[in-house]
């Protein structure tokens, strides 16, 4: 089986390739920050790696993550059952109308968990932001709004389209390094996160 990595930052990247095993061939792609280049290189690799004959099995999106409190600790392993794209819609007054209800598409697209199933770790939906949750207020209306979330990062739904649209599955894994909301890094553990990190891609 060969699978595609995507990982946002390098730091990421070297935890996944210390969690390397001989069992699959991996690639590990450093994409960027944020969905659109996720999406970007992530489709252009795909692409590439499909004209020289080299093409993916799987695609996997891995990286670590702000998880909603209460939902996860810091240090966990968050598998994800859907991708969400949390601000792909209308922004109401009143309320927050994604897309699906439009029926210009969907905001959601499922993973699959067959692919992490040796993985330990809290299951549950993954957010998509392009930009990051830094308050509590924010923080509490997106637990309202997605009950079933569990963690918010900013490359999945990207990397997760690009799988699909190629037709290939695709799963995310995420670990945990802060709490979705107030921006104080004093309470951030990257390294406990990247070690996490590498387990979860060896249980893979």
């Amino acid at each position: 089986m060969r699978i595609l990595v995507v990982c946002a930052v390098p730091e990421e990247a070297e935890a996944v390739e210390a969690g390397r095993t001989l069992q699959h061939e991996l690639d590990v792609l450093v994409c960027g920050v944020g969905p659109a280049a996720a999406a970007a290189s992530t489709a252009r690799t795909i692409a590439e790696n499909n004209t020289m004959g080299r093409a993916y099995d799987v695609v996997v999106n891995a990286g670590i993550c702000g998880a909603f409190e209460g939902r996860a600790k810091i240090g966990d392993v968050l598998i994800g059952t859907d991708s969400v794209a949390a601000e792909l819609g209308v922004a109401l007054p009143w309320r927050f109308q994604p897309i699906d209800e439009l029926g210009f598409g969907t905001n959601r697209i499922g993973c699959n968990t067959v692919l992490t199933v040796a993985v330990e770790g809290v299951r549950g939906e993954i957010l998509t932001l392009a930009s990051i949750t830094g308050s509590d207020g924010l923080a509490a209306n997106l637990a309202h709004r997605y009950p079933e979330a569990i963690g918010e990062a900013m490359e999945g739904f990207g990397v997760a389209t690009a799988a699909q649209q190629a037709g290939l599955p695709f799963a995310e894994i995420r670990t945990v390094s802060n709490f979705v909301g107030d921006r104080d890094v004093a309470g951030w553990d990257w390294p406990s996160a990247l070690k996490s990190l590498t387990g979860a891609i060896r249980e893979l």
